[in-house]
């Protein structure tokens, strides 16, 4: 978020709209697709979607958006799963990523498995990327079973520049949990404008099916 200098909330945009699925009807939304096989637990019980893999090594899960997001056209993006879950922290790399399908524009938050750190993870138009270590993780690395601590609600922001003045454009991304601040990276010089979706993924390394579960999906757009 950005305050002025009086404290108050200055929003991304003057227009702002958002996407939202809930999954109480047990059903998925025209604007979201996954990868992988598709669970829900409708009301009366929470109200959530699981979208696991297969039992093998290298198999991922998806849960994304099927409608892609110009950044040149928007000041923010915002990509919030209430109530992530993840079924234990071995074996697993995971994003939450608003970005090109081909990985050469936006951002992710990325946590590859069995490393201590995450990353805010900026692509480039030639394929190659830069990445910002963070402090917060996605999990803790070889706490198997521990689902209680990655139950959380997850945000990520991506702030294009285009709400700043021509010429002193200054995007970055920001994640929070649990609606606490959880870090950030300056992306200028780094990012890449394009075609992006937001996305949610897993990719297993061993022959183990693993999921993502939450209740709640909400894309937020902003622009001038």
């Amino acid at each position: 978020m950005i305050r002025g200098a009086d404290g108050s909330l200055i929003p991304y945009g003057k227009v702002y709209k958002e996407l939202k699925a809930d999954f109480l009807s047990g059903t998925l939304p025209t604007w979201l697709e996954t990868l992988g096989t598709v669970s829900y637990e409708p009301l009366p019980d929470r109200g959530t979607i699981t979208v696991a893999t297969a039992a093998t090594a290298g198999n991922s899960a998806e849960l994304k958006t099927s409608s892609l997001f110009d950044t040149t056209k928007v000041t923010a993006i915002q990509f919030t799963l209430e109530a992530l879950q993840l079924n234990g922290n071995i074996s697993v790399s995971v994003q939450v990523g608003i970005k090109s399908v081909d990985s050469k524009a936006g951002i992710t938050f990325f946590h590859n498995v069995n490393q201590a750190k995450a990353f805010i993870r900026a692509y480039k138009a030639d394929g190659t990327y830069t990445d910002f270590e963070q402090k917060m993780a996605m999990f803790t690395v070889n706490t198997a079973g521990d689902e209680g601590q990655n139950r959380k609600n997850l945000t990520i922001t991506l702030l294009t520049g285009l709400h700043c003045p021509v010429g002193m454009e200054r995007p970055a991304a920001y994640l929070s949990a649990d609606d606490q601040f959880g870090g950030l990276a300056d992306l200028r010089g780094v990012f890449t404008h394009g075609q992006v979706q937001c996305i949610a993924k897993i990719t297993t390394s061993v022959a183990e099916s693993k999921y993502i579960k939450c209740s709640q999906v909400k894309v937020g757009l902003w622009s001038n």
